[in-house]
Parts: C-alpha cells; sequence; structure tokens
C-alpha cells in the first residue's frame, strides 16, 4: 500500500513538474530566430527584437506597441506566452524598448501620444525597408493606451491590420472609470464612489485646460508632466477616420476601461465599409488573461502565487481561445 501511495505521489510530481516547464518554455525565445533592428526618431536611437518563424515566405508581422510605463521590448518577459504564440502560427513579431528604456535613448516621459505615434510610423518604415519582408503583411498590435497611438501610426503609416487589446476612449473618463473601479473592490458604497468621481471631476476639468497640457517640461519631464500633456486625449476623431482593418478585444471583467464604452463607441464610429472585429472576451481581464486567476489593475499588485501562476501557466494564462482569435484576424481576418 505504502509503495502505491509513492508511486502515485511520484507521477503526480511528475505531471505537474512537466505542466510547469511546459509553461515556463512559453517564456524562453529561440536564439536562432532572434534579429536586433535599429531605428531613428530625430535624435532618439531606439533598438528591438525582430522574430521571425520558421520556413516562412513573407510572413505578416507584428509590431508591439506598449502601454503605459517604462517598458523593455518584452515588457519584463509578459509579452513571451503572447509572442511565442504568434510565432509558432507563422506570424513575425517585432517589439522594441521604448525611449530610454534599455538600449534605446532618449525619455519616455518626454513624449505626447503624438510622438508616439511619429515613433510607431517610423519602427514600421524601418521594417519595409527590409528585404525578407517586402510581400509581408505589417500591422500593430497594441495595448489599452495605444489607442491614442495605433489608429493614428496606422493611417498615416499605410499598416496592413491593427489589433488593440483594451483600449480606452477618453483619458479622462477611463481614469474615473479605474477609480471607481479602485474605490470599489475596497468596498467604498456607491454614494462615496459617486461623491469621489465627483470631486475628481471637477479637480481635473480645474488642472488639465487647453492651456496647461501644452505647456513644456520645466526641465525633465516626469511622470506629471506626461499625464498632464496627454491629459485631454481621447480616440473618437481617429476611430472615425479609420481605414485600416481593425480588430478590438475587450476582456469582459477588464477593471481598468469599460468594456462597454470601448465597443459602443467603436461600432457607432467605425466607418462602415472597414473591416473589424469587435468583441468582449468572456471570463478575461484587462490584457486577456483568465479573470479568475489574474484579475488586478495592475501587475505590481499581483501577490507571489499569482506571479508563479503566470509563469507556470504561460499561454494558458490567457483566456480560452483569445490567442488563436488574434493570430486568425492577422493571418486570414477571421473574427472570432
Amino acid at each position: 500500500m505504502i509503495k502505491l501511495v509513492l508511486s502515485v505521489v511520484a507521477f503526480a510530481l511528475i505531471v505537474i513538474s512537466g505542466i510547469v516547464l511546459h509553461g515556463l518554455s512559453a517564456f524562453e525565445l529561440p536564439e536562432r530566430a532572434q534579429q536586433t533592428l535599429s531605428f531613428s526618431l530625430g535624435y532618439t536611437h531606439l533598438e528591438g527584437t525582430l522574430l521571425l518563424p520558421d520556413n516562412a515566405q513573407n510572413p505578416p508581422v507584428v509590431l508591439l506597441v506598449h502601454g503605459d510605463g517604462a517598458q523593455d521590448r518584452w515588457s519584463d518577459g509578459g509579452y513571451l506566452p503572447l509572442v511565442n504564440a504568434l510565432v509558432a502560427q507563422g506570424i513575425g513579431v517585432f517589439s522594441w524598448d521604448k525611449p530610454g528604456v534599455a538600449a534605446s535613448s532618449g525619455e519616455w516621459l518626454a513624449q505626447t501620444l503624438g510622438d508616439r505615434a511619429d515613433e510607431a510610423v517610423a519602427a514600421l518604415h524601418a521594417l519595409r525597408t527590409r528585404t525578407e519582408l517586402k510581400g509581408s503583411r505589417l500591422g500593430f498590435l497594441g495595448f489599452s493606451q495605444v489607442v491614442w497611438v495605433v489608429p493614428n501610426a496606422s493611417q498615416r503609416a499605410a499598416a496592413d491590420f491593427i489589433v488593440l487589446i483594451g483600449p480606452a476612449i477618453n483619458w479622462r473618463e477611463q481614469g474615473f472609470y479605474y477609480l471607481q473601479q479602485r474605490l470599489a473592490a475596497k468596498g467604498a458604497e456607491p454614494s462615496a464612489i459617486a461623491a469621489a468621481i465627483a470631486r475628481e471631476r471637477t479637480a481635473y476639468s480645474q488642472r488639465f485646460t487647453p492651456q496647461t497640457v501644452m505647456q513644456p517640461c520645466t526641465s525633465s519631464c516626469t511622470r506629471d508632466d506626461f499625464e498632464r500633456r496627454n491629459a485631454l486625449s481621447d480616440a473618437r476623431q481617429d476611430i472615425a477616420a479609420q481605414r485600416v482593418p481593425v480588430m478590438v478585444l475587450m476582456g469582459a471583467q477588464d477593471l481598468n476601461v469599460s468594456t462597454t464604452e470601448t465597443l459602443t463607441v467603436w461600432s457607432r464610429l467605425l466607418p462602415e465599409a472597414t473591416s473589424r472585429c469587435l468583441r468582449e472576451v468572456k471570463d478575461a481581464t484587462h490584457g486577456l488573461l483568465r479573470a479568475k486567476w489574474f484579475n488586478y489593475q495592475l501587475s505590481e499588485q499581483w501577490p507571489r502565487w499569482t506571479q508563479w501562476g503566470f509563469l507556470a501557466a504561460g499561454q494558458s494564462a490567457y483566456a480560452p481561445g483569445a490567442l488563436d482569435a488574434i493570430a486568425e484576424w492577422i493571418l486570414v481576418r477571421r473574427c472570432w
């Protein structure tokens, strides 16, 4: 009996170890597939990595455009399960360090969202000069804040497609939604939440005016400067002008951005002739991870067990079908 129990335990440990190792493999990149590429925007030197799938002629290539924060090309490894899933489906990926991060010069806090759009355009133009990509379709994939970057850049750079994950609409309104969700998670009463948002609306209108957002940084730009200079951002004009095929995926349990508002605005304003896939992903977070395990407003809030769970899960950390849906849209423009 003891031998049987030990055998069962040993088998369980082997299975668990196999699952963990399988998850961890999603965070590894094949050395042979990596190419370091650089491009410039003004005096800023930007460096990133291009990954191409094996034995694929003229594969489509995704340019990853970061959301908020000081992110390197793979977002401290957080992008890698997504990246590996795309490459495995025959899709190339290019991502670069934000200005002032890792190998890139400059300072991302000094950027307006218009500057970030210029950067994305420069990146796509740099890829179009690559001989091995002459016949490839090139497009952007971005997260959250990129709604104020990618739609604009995609038109100017003549991108072939875009994928937006958890995009907001209006910078100010997104902040109020974020506050509402944060206070609700703390157990605040609806009346207290409404009062807090009302106070924040008044303070916001006084602090961020067309005049104050235009003021330059007094010395080196700070986080406050970055928020001030972008505080009146709104995506509606760029959505109404969108002609590039677009996929918008929103997590049904998004705690950062209103799924209802985003999908409603895109449905109403996107020109009828524009190919689109606008979807809510069931049981998914802001970044399309499984809400049951990973639904926090910031990854910095993840407890240790959640961090370990993400490493162990790898691509399985994403909501079922989400990664395949992205790949199908890029490859054959099939809407999930």
